[in-house]
């Protein structure tokens, strides 16, 4: 209890009510971290104190403009002993989220239909949908526990040959939390000699980074990351990757700051990381992101680790127990080790929205729920076959979402309880049951289930918080 405590202590809203369907107000439990998590109070202190100095960086030549250059460059040196890069060999480029840094090194592939990228069929859309647009994606198999076997990648690799341009895999399912191998990925596609990317977005706030690896072989050349995803909900993100590799291709975003010297009919570009920021970039998001990562490093992960695990066993052994709880992904007590607090699951003959909506509704609790922005995983596993997505994709483009196929997501992060856990279970158990206090009913067009009686007027909340300013 006093270790929970002590977590909960550095988080940001912590014990903030929301009301429940009756209009009675209760602490909010929020189980949602693997789509954002709350911010940390170090990370708060940090945004503070840098808008009463916020100004332009780099060419500014005022106190306030070169004192914010060298808050922002400080950064980027976080960023490289966040994840073990190697200094010289890797570069940070300082983006929005995962999905802008997987955007912004698809755009250096030339289009080439013949060319192709390794991706995993368990890939979350920001690192599928981006290489759709340069040339053929290749998908190894994942298993329904989550699992990306290495060989798989290997018979990829040998298939495709020469064409391979990059293999971009997830460092772990946000789906269902299984983590991957990737360092052996990494020894994969240097014996074919082909660079590897991962995908660290849900990796990087639960377990300590190694981008060197062990050797040469098992080195990490591209990482993405999340700041959202890490505590630091301010719009900040990173690309980290090979220096010489974005100093010998032309830059993804042009602009302003990317350049050297621009004529009428010539362009000296910068080098790297310059070269790839163009634009007044987002100061307060890179300089929190950095504060993110001196704070969960000062928490230690092996705290971390051990608190999730402790979080993440009590909910699946209790999850176990209810009558027609389907769980996806790794699920046994000697699993515990290979996956993170993910757990996606289906309570039979209840819609995986109406489960979340009771739980929100009834008891302040937040989940999430659907496919996760990984359709083509989740369709694999509850069973969902080809011709049966289509016809899904067909009512949805004629309007109807409703029996839209999804499952329920319970994501931990390092300020969540066990007494939380506890909570969720024993709503979930009634809901199995039947016995939730509401009747709810489904819009067409959204798909969403509300209670009869009325959901909640964020509206008026917000006009009230906002007249406060």
């Amino acid at each position: 209890m006093h270790e929970t405590a002590a977590l909960r202590e550095r988080v940001v809203g912590i014990d903030l009510k929301v009301p429940l369907y009756s209009g009675e107000e209760v602490v909010y439990t929020n189980l949602d971290n693997a789509a954002s998590t709350p911010a940390l109070k170090a990370v708060k202190i940090e945004a503070d104190n840098l808008l009463e100095w916020y100004s332009s960086i780099h060419r500014g030549a005022g106190y306030k403009s070169q004192l914010a250059s060298e808050w922002y460059e400080r950064s980027r040196k976080t960023v490289l002993d966040f994840v073990n890069a190697k200094m010289g060999y890797h570069c940070v480029i300082l983006t929005g989220n995962t999905t802008d840094a997987i955007n912004r090194l698809a755009r250096k592939l030339p289009r080439d239909n013949d060319k192709s990228v390794i991706i995993s069929a368990a890939e979350h859309h920001a690192n599928d949908l981006p290489w759709r647009d340069r040339g053929r994606v290749v998908r190894v198999p994942v298993s329904d526990r989550g699992e990306i076997d290495p060989d798989d990648l290997r018979q990829a690799l040998e298939n495709e040959g020469k064409r391979c341009r990059l293999v971009s895999l997830t460092g772990a399912s946000n789906v269902v939390g299984t983590m991957q191998p990737i360092h052996e990925f990494a020894r994969v596609a240097h014996e074919f000699g082909v660079q590897i990317a991962i995908d660290a977005a849900q990796l990087a706030p639960h377990v300590q980074i190694d981008m060197q690896g062990r050797s040469e072989e098992e080195r990490i050349d591209f990482l993405f990351i999340s700041g959202h995803k890490m505590y630091a909900p301010f719009g900040g993100g990173a690309l980290i990757g090979p220096r010489e590799y974005f100093n010998s291709s032309a830059p993804s975003l042009r602009g302003g700051g990317a350049v050297l010297v621009v004529e009428p009919e010539g362009i000296d570009w910068a080098g790297s990381p310059e070269r790839e920021e163009a634009g007044s970039p987002n100061v307060i998001g890179a300089i929190t992101l950095a504060a993110s990562m001196r704070e969960l490093k000062k928490i230690g992960f092996d705290r971390l680790e051990k608190q999730e695990k402790i979080l993440t066993n009590k909910f699946l052994n209790g999850l176990k127990k209810i009558d027609g709880a389907s769980i996806y992904g790794l699920a046994e007590d000697a699993d515990l080790e290979r996956r993170l607090g993910v757990v996606a699951f289906n309570l039979t003959d209840r819609p995986h929205d109406l489960v979340a909506s009771i739980l929100s509704h009834e008891a302040a609790i937040g989940v999430r729920n659907g496919c996760f922005c990984s359709h083509p995983f989740v369709m694999q596993l509850i069973g969902v076959s080809t011709s049966e997505a289509r016809a899904f994709r067909q009512r949805v483009r004629a309007g109807d979402r409703q029996e839209i196929p999804g499952a329920v997501r319970v994501s931990f992060g390092l300020y969540n309880t066990e007494e939380e856990v506890d909570r969720v279970l024993a709503l979930l158990k009634r809901i199995a049951e039947g016995k939730w206090e509401q009747k709810y009913v489904q819009s067409e067009k959204s798909g969403k289930f509300k209670p009869e009686m009325g959901t909640f007027d964020v509206a008026s909340r917000l006009d009230r918080m906002q007249r406060l300013v």
